[in-house]
């Protein structure tokens, strides 16, 4: 049986694809003003579609909803102008096989497939992780990979000068890396503490402050910050990744407003990304109460695919994945009582399932 969170997701997904599509409503409203009954009877039974749909209740159910898909509409093209410093233009400056992507944690989970997909177009990958590089990997020759704990600044100076020397200055960089646990407040150790701070917000300081320089200077680029759902609802029972990754949403809305009004560039994209929980080794440990309290899980495929997707749109953005989990960004606006409601709601299951096993 699906889980609640799930039901959302599918009514949400349901009522966008069908009432929001202004589409629908219009030509529902073009049917019954504008087409002769007698054309209309080639196709459809006139009576009934007047019957049904021809009241002044009905019409203004129709109009209610052809507006909201309108206001939908401009609503989406207006924000994705905001992300791409009011640039309503669609030429691209992109040529993926003359393109280089620096990936942090690029050997396995979301890392590794958004890597295949850079490859698959072209794109020359320089891979920054701590685990080693996997075999198939390695055999291709547009793939490099430095060993690197991204948490300490030296590293990361060390591999990133080593990249600009052997295969040039990276266009794209992808701040993927990241570690997650399952701890309450007081139970997290403080070494986990301070690796948890380094890999998931602290390395995109260090990671941007050595690819960004060249972005600027070209006026082209894009930086993408794989953050989390979490970064808009706390999670329970992991409030330092929670912590992390409301620290990287912070952390690219403040980069955008720094290049677009200290630097000037409005050539360098940035990206932020949101997936739901996500089905790899770093979740496994507590994966089945995931999938107790929140539903399935996404596969790594799952995050990559729209990630990719809005690499090579060449546009900056926000990132959902699903995309239905989009409305999740809008808790923080809402009153009090109801975010402590939804607080309340995604606690109980966890924290007490949390308790059980601890």
């Amino acid at each position: 049986m699906p889980k609640p969170a799930e039901l959302t997701t599918l009514g949400i997904s349901a009522f966008k694809s069908i009432a929001l599509q202004p589409a629908l409503p219009a030509a529902l409203l073009i049917l019954l003003d504008r087409v002769p009954r007698e054309m209309l009877a080639h196709f459809i039974d006139p009576a009934k579609l007047h019957y049904y749909l021809g009241t002044p209740q009905a019409r203004n159910v129709l109009k209610i909803f052809l507006a909201l898909g309108v206001v939908r509409l401009v609503n989406r093209w207006l924000s994705a102008a905001a992300l791409n410093n009011w640039s309503f233009s669609t030429r691209s400056t992109w040529h993926w096989q003359s393109e280089l992507a620096v990936v942090t944690g690029g050997c396995m989970g979301i890392g590794r497939s958004i890597v295949d997909g850079l490859v698959a177009r072209g794109v020359q990958v320089a891979i920054l992780d701590v685990a080693p590089l996997p075999e198939d990997l390695a055999k291709i020759s547009t793939v490099k990979y430095w060993k690197c704990d991204i948490t300490v600044p030296d590293e990361v100076r060390a591999a990133a000068d080593d990249i600009r020397r052997r295969i040039g200055h990276p266009s794209i960089l992808i701040n993927n890396a990241g570690i997650v646990n399952s701890t309450s407040i007081l139970d997290t150790p403080d070494e986990f503490l301070k690796k948890i701070m380094g890999v998931n917000l602290m390395s995109l300081w260090y990671t941007t402050k050595e690819f960004m320089p060249n972005m600027i200077l070209k006026d082209k680029g894009h930086i993408i910050t794989v953050a989390s759902m979490a970064s808009y609802v706390a999670v329970p029972t992991a409030a330092h990744y929670s912590a992390t990754k409301s620290g990287a949403l912070a952390f690219n809305e403040a980069l955008k407003a720094e290049i677009k009004h200290i630097h000037r560039a409005a050539g360098v994209l940035t990206t932020s990304v949101h997936p739901m929980w996500v089905d790899t080794n770093l979740t496994a440990p507590f994966g089945d109460r995931i999938r107790k309290t929140q539903g399935k899980m996404l596969g790594p495929e799952d995050v990559a695919r729209p990630v990719l997707k809005q690499i090579f749109s060449g546009k900056g953005g926000h990132v959902f994945a699903p995309a239905e989990t989009s409305w999740i960004s809008v808790v923080r606006g809402l009153p009090s009582w109801m975010q402590e409601t939804l607080r309340d709601v995604a606690g109980k299951d966890s924290s007490a399932m949390y308790k059980n096993e601890h």
